[in-house]
């Protein structure tokens, strides 16, 4: 191999931009450092075969935003702040039971694991309130899924 001849500016852009874009590829399909790991992986598979309340939870949040405004009739302020209690009911209720199932199966599956379960625990609620499309790595399994 011989001395290559300097890049113009144009062409040292465009090969950043491609290696930016091979970077958020590769991250989309196989995650970072923090999504390693079998036991993170069955936390994503159990997460992604499900459909969670966690994902209608901030399309809800701005209906709430809305309809909490003063300008608002006193009705519709109080079905706001019912919707807002339901939907951080539903959440929480949908954590338990992600956190609880995710429990059993890494207890069953990966009984000599030394994953700290409070930070899988945290990961599968994160990603469960992360919209399905916008959730890195992308889901392998899909809804209904037996995981």
């Amino acid at each position: 191999a011989g001395p290559t001849r300097p890049l113009t500016k144009e062409e040292e852009r465009e090969r950043r931009r491609q290696l930016r874009a091979e970077a958020a590829s590769e991250f989309r399909r196989e995650g970072g450092p923090r999504d390693r790991g079998p036991e993170r992986l069955l936390a994503r598979n159990v997460v992604d075969s499900r459909r969670t309340v966690g994902t209608w939870f901030f399309g809800g949040a701005l209906i709430v935003l809305i309809g909490s405004n003063a300008a608002m009739p006193a009705v519709v302020r109080l079905i706001s702040n019912v919707l807002w209690g339901a939907l951080a009911l539903g959440v929480v209720v949908d954590s338990i039971l992600i956190c609880r199932k995710i429990s059993k199966l890494v207890r069953q599956r990966f009984p000599k694991t030394d994953q700290r379960m409070g930070s899988l625990y945290l990961y599968a609620v994160m990603r469960s309130i992360t919209f399905r499309r916008m959730r890195a790595p992308a889901p392998q399994v899909k809804l209904g899924d037996k995981v």
